[in-house]
């Protein structure tokens, strides 16, 4: 059964019905495709589904448009600068900072973020914390990096590079001077 039904202009049901379920072949899979309008990646396709017969689940977000390939350079003066501007991170956006000495991939499953640069080096600090727990030999050396990001949460002093091959991540700066986007 195909839907095309629209509502309010954000979201359209694009299917919806029961089909073979990919894991036992059963024809008892309730899948649902939407296309939902978000306000910093575009339109994205929202899958879902659920097998009644073997309880096989389904749920995931995909792209439906794709940008030009970028590079956003940003350039945190201060702590103000770290403090009101926000970092928009899609799936494939990679993240890091020549400065403070990171990368973040996004991996198989990356994890869209949306937030503020000085709640994304919390984040970072929360990993680095991690790998203490997972390298106790390196304990040491993270919290040195742990101590560097604190006091470049306040001072600012750093710049942090996304890289996202298919440009649906970006920065909002707090000074419009402090980020530069070049499409690869």
């Amino acid at each position: 059964m195909f839907l095309n039904v629209s509502f309010d202009g954000h979201m359209s049901v694009i299917f919806g019905g029961e089909v073979t379920c990919p894991v036992c072949g059963a024809k008892t899979f309730r899948y649902t495709e939407l296309l939902y309008e978000t306000p910093f990646f575009g339109n994205v396709l929202i899958q879902s589904g659920f097998c009644s017969s073997c309880g096989y689940r389904l749920f995931d977000i995909d792209y439906a448009e794709v940008g030009r390939p970028t590079r956003i350079v940003f350039t945190a003066l201060d702590g103000v600068d770290v403090a009101k501007s926000f970092l928009i991170r899609s799936k494939t956006g990679s993240i890091s900072s020549p400065d403070l000495g990171f990368t973040l991939e996004p991996g198989t499953h990356g994890e869209p973020m949306i937030t503020t640069v000085e709640g994304f080096l919390y984040k970072v600090v929360d990993y680095a914390e991690r790998l203490k727990v997972l390298e106790p030999e390196s304990a040491d050396k993270v919290d040195q990096f742990i101590q560097k990001v604190y006091k470049k949460i306040d001072e600012g002093g750093f710049t942090l590079v996304v890289e996202d091959p298919l440009g649906k991540s970006l920065i909002l700066p707090y000074r419009q001077e402090s980020v530069r986007i070049e499409y690869l």
